[in-house]
């Protein structure tokens, strides 16, 4: 009787181990993207390029046909709130474009425009 109740001893010091080391993996690889609240005020930067189809200088806003934004989104054709309306300066329809869209809180926004 007292050699089972090693054993039981073992597996279950086993088992936790198992358990610790497992948990533990999984803390190390976890990405360093933050949870809860801190992901809600993470901002995220992408580049893209796309045609201008509009532009609306009261919002400010503009219309963009843009090619995939990797990480973000397909192709598509739709319109982005600009943060500044000077960035808008110099730019017309059918211009070609590059620009960098911001992903944050106040929820997607151009913070560069630069024609091609």
């Amino acid at each position: 009787m007292n050699n089972m109740h090693t054993h039981k001893a073992i597996l279950i010091c086993v088992v936790a181990l198992l358990l610790v080391v497992a948990c533990s993996k999984k803390l190390a690889h976890k990405d360093s993207e933050p949870e809860g609240p801190a992901a809600a005020v993470q901002t995220k930067t992408y580049e893209a390029v796309g045609t201008v189809k509009a532009i609306d200088l009261k919002l400010p806003s503009i219309e963009i046909n843009h090619e995939d934004i990797k990480g973000l989104m397909p192709a598509m054709q739709m319109q982005f709130h600009v943060r500044d309306k000077s960035l808008l300066e110099g730019i017309a329809a059918e211009d070609r474009i590059t620009f960098t869209i911001e992903n944050g809180v106040g929820g997607l926004r151009i913070i560069a425009i630069h024609k091609m």
